[in-house]
């Protein structure tokens, strides 16, 4: 039996679609009633600096948790006339933001830390080329990109070389139609492809991974994607589960006799698929390697400090100096029912929604960040 699964939209598309509408035409997408909500807020955020642009007084941007919202809004701010207020969860504010804000006042921002956020007093900016470091984020390098119009950017240089969540940056290039010369990444951008959500995706062939048995098709998916999680489809490879691509979409199942292998994974592009593998390592169980974890302590929570600590009962978790995770799950699980904390995390509530007992995790609100229809299909 194949059950039909229509993703949710990439909000990672859509957030950076909405913004080089608004950067082009100041105009504002609609955006359904249940989409995600981070692209809600993203919405809401520009409608609110569209009505309010050019007032007299301190406009409050609230980003909620949403750390594209944070770092693209703050770029977005400090080259739009008025008077800011960015803001967000305590967690939010506390998720790396230095590096971006010393780059926009390097050119002139106007940009000061307050008790409740950001104060901005957006102005007009200038700056051909620049150079950032995105080591704690490459979101900051998308923000640049996604004002490059309004700054006259025609060169934006990332370090270090090599750098986690490259796959986003390129993301950007592929949803802005402006083009700026983006050393050390390539000239040749992939093709956008279908917009349903990797991410989304990879929850589903985590379950048909432990469920060999079902099938699913995802209509508004496809393999040939500028969405960097896509590799998943590789991944999954190797664990025995197949992906192919049909006229009604992408069509994924598992062999019933699936070898169990050890797989070790390079993370540092991909670090949001984390916690859904690592419950993939306990469920099967397997043992798997990540390297290059190290930025999942600056995401929702703290994502690898949470993962070694609700996981433990169900695997032996090591991690390394080198920034490697080592998860090696163990063949029997307890008895007892296990509860979970999602540090309000949708990619944690996710990940532990795999062990089957939705009544386990303390909150699944959450999801709403990401998946808001999941708990109805599962």
């Amino acid at each position: 039996m194949i059950q039909t699964i229509t993703l949710p939209n990439s909000k990672s598309i859509l957030i950076r679609q909405m913004m080089v509408e608004f950067v082009l035409h100041s105009n504002v997408y609609s955006v359904d009633s249940d989409a995600c909500s981070d692209v809600q807020v993203v919405h809401n955020a520009l409608q609110t600096i569209l009505r309010e642009n050019l007032g007299n007084r301190e406009v409050v941007i609230d980003c909620c948790d949403c750390g594209a919202a944070y770092r693209f809004l703050m770029a977005l701010l400090s080259v739009t006339p008025g008077s800011w207020c960015l803001t967000g969860t305590p967690r939010l504010l506390q998720r790396p933001m230095r590096e971006l804000v010393e780059v926009l006042t390097a050119i002139g921002g106007a940009i000061a830390p307050s008790g409740e956020g950001w104060h901005i007093e957006g102005k007009p900016l200038r700056a051909a080329q620049l150079t950032m470091d995105c080591r704690r984020s490459s979101q900051f390098a998308s923000a640049l990109l996604l004002i490059a119009p309004k700054l006259g950017l025609q060169h934006l240089q990332i370090t270090p070389e090599f750098f986690g969540s490259a796959d986003y940056v390129q993301l950007t290039r592929v949803c802005a139609p402006w083009q700026v010369e983006v050393p050390p990444l390539p000239n040749a951008l992939p093709p956008l492809g279908m917009i349903g959500d990797w991410s989304a995706a990879l929850f589903w062939y985590a379950m048909a991974a432990l469920h060999p048995q079902q099938k699913y098709l995802f209509p508004n998916l496809s393999l040939l994607s500028a969405q960097g999680d896509s590799i998943i489809a590789q991944w999954f490879h190797k664990l025995g589960v197949e992906s192919i691509e049909t006229p009604e979409g992408v069509c994924v199942s598992a062999s019933p006799q699936m070898n169990i292998p050890s797989l070790t994974m390079d993370v540092a592009a991909h670090p949001d698929v984390v916690p859904v593998l690592s419950a993939v390592a306990c469920l099967m169980p397997a043992d798997f390697t990540f390297l290059h974890v190290g930025n999942l302590i600056y995401k929702e929570s703290n994502r690898l400090s949470a993962l070694m600590e609700q996981l433990a009962p169900f695997a032996e978790i090591m991690e390394l100096e080198d920034g490697t995770l080592r998860i090696r799950g163990r063949a029997e699980r307890p008895q007892k029912l296990c509860s979970f904390q999602t540090h309000h995390d949708h990619r944690l509530a996710m990940a532990f929604l795999l062990f089957g007992h939705p009544e386990a995790l303390d909150d699944v609100a959450c999801l709403a960040k990401s998946y808001p229809r999941l708990l109805e299909i599962t």
